[in-house]
């Protein structure tokens, strides 16, 4: 795309003259004895800029007072001729640069409309159909037929800014008018120029206000002494600009209150050494959690290392056990998931053992022993009221039983399970003994706490249910007397009997 605004090499000089003449015969011999100029007194507003803006983008620009920002705008609307450089404009220029500029201070507001939108190469017939926008958008329809003279710099920029919207501008220049602008008004004018571009127009756009800018513009340039210090994303240029400007400030301060200078310099550097202490307390703070937290995973790692939810042994020949029994497989889990999904103190618990029977007729039982982590015995079960097989001898195969621990039975913690294999024969013996078969993790259940903080103690956590009610109505300390001799009474009389 062809850009609508192209600048190069752009440069303005201007002469410095401290030697006016005073009267027509001064100046008519001073044309005579005209001397060459006196580079000394040269002064570049404008040196080299170059850039270019493509149609639909909001250009930026910002810089100290004496900058050049007005000046180049100034070359690019035609109100000035530069020194060297070259500049291309596409399409019609609406401007807004100084406020009254434009106007004639003897017109009304009215004829003034008429008068630029004429300047600016419109008919009045297209004035006429614009009129009522134009001053319905600058809230002048009071004031439209006052001479302008009779106006407040605010209502200056009203109409000035409502007249260059409004001209069906191709580029629309707007420098710093809008800080004499109300709140209100400076939003109105903000929502329009942001309009403006989303429909294909280009803004430059000059204005003190940072924030301003950074909301209407994606690019920005700086200018500083008349040369561009920076073009690029309008935050990183609002951010070096600002960085320079407090410099300058302080370098000023420091030059014209040195004492004070030092003082607040101390000031600073206390504060930043405070901050600098603070941020490392806050880092060393920062560490500690880290180290605690990073404890605390390794803690549970090694707690996850330590559990075992599930054991296999496929082959027969190779597994746990003897020539009557050999375990095949066991496992822990919630009654409702698989194993390795959590377990909390709420949680039905399904421990499951599958064992080969090598012998016929032999009446096996397994015995489970459930141990905490301080190896204490916390209940010990065995299939004694399992209907199908309990106490019956059992054919050769692959039996698989499964042991239901009820939620709501056990405290958190680590738990071992102790497995042994019983055969009921002449005697009762254990043929095999497996300490550690599986081992798993209970958590914690937050929502049944209620205002208990801290460890739970005990073995066990049961969910037991409590009744209270009301026996009486809070009898007063005259009824509660009362009660208590007669029960006193009562009981001697029984005593008497």
């Amino acid at each position: 795309m062809n850009p609508i605004i192209e600048v190069e090499n752009l440069s303005k000089r201007f002469r410095l003259s401290a030697d006016r003449p005073s009267d027509l015969r001064e100046a008519l011999v001073g044309r005579v004895r005209k001397k060459s100029p006196d580079p000394s007194r040269e002064f570049w507003a404008l040196q080299d800029i170059s850039f270019a803006v493509e149609p639909g983008n909001a250009m930026g620009i910002v810089g100290h007072n004496g900058s050049g920002k007005s000046t180049m705008l100034k070359i690019l609307t035609g109100m000035m001729k530069p020194t060297s450089g070259a500049i291309r404009t596409r399409g019609r220029i609406g401007a807004l640069i100084e406020v009254g500029a434009g106007f004639h201070m003897d017109l009304s507001g009215r004829e003034n409309v008429f008068l630029n939108g004429s300047i600016l190469g419109l008919s009045r017939r297209e004035i006429a159909r614009k009129f009522d926008a134009i001053v319905d958008f600058a809230g002048l329809e009071q004031f439209i037929d006052t001479p302008v003279k009779r106006y407040s710099s605010g209502m200056y920029m009203r109409l000035g800014f409502a007249i260059a919207a409004h001209i069906d501008p191709d580029i629309l220049i707007v420098d710093e008018v809008l800080a004499v602008g109300d709140t209100q008004f400076r939003r109105k004018c903000m929502a329009r120029m942001k309009e403006f571009v989303h429909n294909g127009g280009t803004i430059l756009f000059v204005s003190h206000a940072m924030a301003e800018v950074a909301e209407l513009c994606e690019r920005c340039v700086w200018l500083d002494h008349g040369r561009i210090l920076h073009d690029g994303p309008t935050q990183e240029a609002i951010d070096r600009y600002m960085t320079l400007v407090v410099e300058r400030e302080d370098e000023e301060f420091k030059r014209h209150h040195p004492e004070e200078w030092a003082e607040r310099r101390r000031q600073e550097e206390e504060a930043e050494r405070r901050r600098q202490e603070e941020e490392a307390l806050q880092q060393r703070a920062a560490e500690e959690r880290e180290r605690e937290e990073s404890e605390r995973r390794r803690a549970e790692e090694a707690e996850r290392s330590r559990m075992v939810m599930e054991q296999v042994w496929p082959d027969p020949a190779t597994a746990p056990g003897n020539e009557t029994v050999r375990l095949h497989r066991a496992c822990g889990r919630p009654e409702a998931g698989r194993p390795g999904d959590p377990l909390t103190v709420r949680t039905p618990i399904a421990l499951e053992f599958s064992y080969w029977n090598h012998k016929p007729g032999a009446r096996l039982n397994l015995s489970l022993q459930l141990f905490d982590e301080s190896d204490t015995l916390v209940f010990a079960t065995y299939p004694g009221q399992e209907p199908r097989w309990h106490g019956r001898p059992l054919p050769v195969g692959l039996f698989h039983s499964v042991c239901h621990i009820p939620g709501d039975l056990l405290n958190d913690g680590l738990y071992r399970v102790q497995l042994l294999v019983v055969e009921s024969a002449a005697a009762v013996m254990v043929i095999h003994d497996e300490p550690s078969i599986l081992k798993f993790q209970v958590q914690d259940a937050p929502d049944l706490r209620g205002e208990w903080d801290g460890d739970w103690p005990g073995l066990i956590r049961p969910n037991l249910i409590w009744s209270t009610e009301l026996v009486e109505q809070g009898p007063g300390p005259e009824t509660a007397h009362r009660m208590e001799r007669a029960t006193t009474a009562a009981g001697t009389g029984r005593k008497g009997r």
